[in-house]
This record gives structure tokens, C-alpha cells and sequence, in this order.
């Protein structure tokens, strides 16, 4: 009995201990600016883009062939096909317009990171010139309501 009341005693002491969750770690800040910088690099674009075709090329090694029988005959899926062969018949060319669309749309991002970064640099100084005129004009807003 006494070593019941014992365990009952420790789980209850402990129980909060272990009932409280790790305080959450603060998400790291992203600079807006350093991304753009980045992605607008060719040699990051093409790392990047290199790294899409890697990802697109183990999806499209999927074998489609088990299901060749429910296709429609005019798609000409045989049973060794994977998705590679599909779309390499509609186009020869899919692996190179996939890895320029990639390469463009890093390229895009890059651009986009940037116009974000320097709107962010623009509407603070926006702010600080609002505030300085709102001081000056004696309007300042009530912080307590």
C-alpha cells in the first residue's frame, strides 16, 4: 500500500512537470532583400532548377502501364510505360521546358523578394514621416485607447 501511495504521489507531483510544453522556439526572420539577392543569381537559379528536375524526374519514373488497359486506346499507354514516356511522346522536349520554367520562376520569386524588401524599406519610412508630422502637429494618437 505504501508503495502505491508512493507512485500515486510522484505521478501527482510530476504530472505538471511533464504536463508543460517546451516554450515555442521564435521563428527565425527572413530577410526579404538577402532572398532576392539570391534567387536572382543564375547559378542559384540553376542549382534550384537543377534540383526541381531531380524531384520531377522521380515522380515521372512512376510506372503507368498497370492502368494502360482503362486509357483510351488513342493515348497509346503500353504496360512497361511511366510518365516520362507519356509525356515524352506529347513532348520531346518536356525535360528542358521544365527546367527553363523552373529556372523562370526562381527567377520571378527572386524579383518578386526583392520589390517586397524595398516596399518594406519604403513603407517605413513612409510611417516614420506620418509620425513625425502627426508629433509635430500636436495630434498625437492616445496610446491607452
Amino acid at each position: 500500500m505504501r508503495l502505491y501511495l508512493l507512485g500515486l504521489f510522484a505521478l501527482t507531483v510530476a504530472t505538471p512537470a511533464l504536463a508543460h510544453e517546451p516554450a515555442p522556439r521564435p521563428s527565425p526572420q527572413i530577410d526579404a532583400a538577402k532572398v532576392g539577392a539570391l534567387l536572382s543569381n543564375p547559378l542559384i537559379q540553376e542549382g534550384l532548377a537543377a534540383v526541381v528536375d531531380q524531384y520531377a524526374n522521380a515522380l515521372l519514373q512512376t510506372h503507368v502501364g498497370p492502368v494502360a488497359q482503362l486509357a483510351d486506346p488513342s493515348a497509346r499507354i503500353r504496360p512497361e510505360d511511366t510518365l516520362a514516356d507519356v509525356i515524352a511522346r506529347q513532348d520531346p522536349h518536356y525535360a528542358d521546358h521544365l527546367h527553363q520554367g523552373a529556372k523562370g520562376a526562381i527567377a520571378a520569386t527572386g524579383k518578386a523578394a526583392t520589390g517586397v524588401a524595398s516596399m518594406t524599406a519604403e513603407l517605413q519610412r513612409t510611417t516614420d514621416r506620418l509620425r513625425a508630422v502627426l508629433a509635430q502637429s500636436g495630434l498625437g494618437l492616445d496610446a491607452d485607447r
